[in-house]
């Protein structure tokens, strides 16, 4: 037996046969290891093309991360770590003859000095639709946008570049769908696209998102405080990729905000339910009159309030209102010219007096905005319910009238989802 130093990732001895034991740093959770996801994945292909014949023997506290080294282990044996559950793995690695090639084994990463032999498919559209995308948007002055939005069912997750930050999001697997093999695929995808987009380890960020119920959507899930800014339209906005389900942006609704900028000048503007409150950037700079911003989330209101002041927007004019929204609804007094309402599909918050269910409920909604709506104003009204139906016959008992426009406010990087949102024009029936 000898000792000395390895460097680099070549065989120290590679004239004979020997044994790679090695424990590589691993995360206590998914969400925080993209830049680990690529180092096992690196070490997997060095260990097939340094060390054929070989044996190895890994240990890590996440098996999953194993699964990005796309060697078959041959025994396993459970450990810990102080207190952390851990697995040791010892694998056989075949001799190249045996192995396939790769060395430019995939068409995307021709020129890459780190090859994959994974996600083929998924990394062949991701590099598509950038070309096509990226072009798009840097003619339309966005840096915020979808790259791809699921469009291989067998990679159920999004992709959205923020300036130079990527955020890989996963969509919960069908409960028809091993979670191993989910799991495995979401690894590769977030493997390829590192190569794809060359963008540094610590800028992407991995997300996992299930079917959320009452208000965890919004929960808090780190506590890093990592704000910068994306331009939209003009338009300059904060957003958090860390702390937080969602960023603080909703890319999906970026024609909707632009069109209430569009339709504000001169005007009275509400949003209500307004989240970060990028709607009333957009009717501010949009020359509204004066803009009212409610939401029952303080964190979400200083967000909004800071969005406002990133692009030079301050005065009494422009107001900012913490409550509960149905709540302040009903004891508004004063009119307003637009309106954009984009309440949650459902909720139960225990800030909130009752439930509520947009389907069941969005007529009760519009008996309300009505009585605070001009004669001749306008109610943008959207939400994201898949399959919701307006309730016709009850508007019209309003005098009320609804024109859906989702098709004007689908942008070019979301037209793989048309159901992702819908999106209404409600006016009173003598102006329509």
């Amino acid at each position: 037996m000898a000792t000395g130093r390895c460097g680099g990732d070549k065989n120290p001895s590679p004239n004979v046969a020997g044994t790679v034991i090695c424990n590589p740093p691993y995360g206590e959770r998914l969400g925080t290891t993209p830049a680990l996801i690529a180092l096992y994945s690196v070490f997997g292909q060095r260990l097939k093309q340094q060390f054929a014949g070989w044996n190895a023997s890994i240990f890590s506290g996440e098996p999953s991360l194993l699964d990005c080294l796309r060697l078959r282990s041959h025994r396993q044996f459970k450990a810990k770590n102080g207190p952390l559950d851990c697995v040791q793995k010892n694998y056989q690695i075949a001799e190249r003859a045996e192995q396939s090639a790769v060395e430019n084994a995939v068409e995307f990463d021709r020129t890459s000095s780190v090859s994959s032999e994974v996600a083929v498919d998924f990394a062949n559209r991701l590099q598509k639709n950038i070309k096509k995308i990226e072009k798009w948007a840097k003619q339309q002055g966005l840096d915020a946008y979808r790259l791809y939005d699921a469009d291989l069912p067998e990679y159920n997750l999004a992709v959205d570049r923020y300036a130079d930050h990527i955020v890989v999001q996963e969509y919960a697997a069908p409960k028809n769908i091993d979670e191993n093999k989910a799991r495995q695929r979401l690894l590769d995808a977030v493997n390829a696209t590192l190569i794809v987009t060359g963008i540094e380890t610590n800028k992407l960020i991995l997300k996992v998102r299930q079917k959320q119920k009452g208000t965890n959507q919004y929960e808090k899930l780190a506590n890093k405080g990592e704000y910068f800014y994306v331009n939209e339209y003009g338009a300059k906005l904060w957003v958090n990729l860390t702390d937080y389900l969602d960023t603080g942006l909703f890319l999906d609704h970026r024609l909707t905000r632009k069109m209430l900028g569009e339709m504000a000048q001169g005007k009275d503007f509400l949003n209500l339910f307004a989240y970060t409150g990028s709607a009333t950037v957009h009717a501010a700079l949009g020359k509204a009159k004066s803009t009212t911003t409610v939401d029952m989330s303080n964190t979400y209101l200083n967000w909004a309030e800071q969005n406002l002041l990133l692009n030079d927007i301050e005065g009494k004019q422009h107001k900012l209102i913490q409550a509960d929204c149905l709540q302040w609804l009903e004891k508004c007094d004063r009119q307003f010219d637009l309106i954009f309402v984009d309440p949650p599909t459902f909720s139960n918050s225990k800030r909130m007096e009752d439930s509520w269910d947009v389907q069941r409920d969005h007529i009760k909604l519009m008996t309300n905005l009505k009585r605070i709506l001009r004669p001749s104003g306008t109610i943008v009204f959207s939400n994201n319910k898949r399959g919701f139906k307006m309730d016709f016959a009850k508007l019209e008992e309003l005098g009320l009238s609804a024109v859906e426009i989702s098709h004007k406010t689908l942008p070019l990087d979301f037209e793989r989802n048309k159901q992702i949102h819908n999106c209404w024009l409600v006016q009173a029936e003598a102006h329509r």
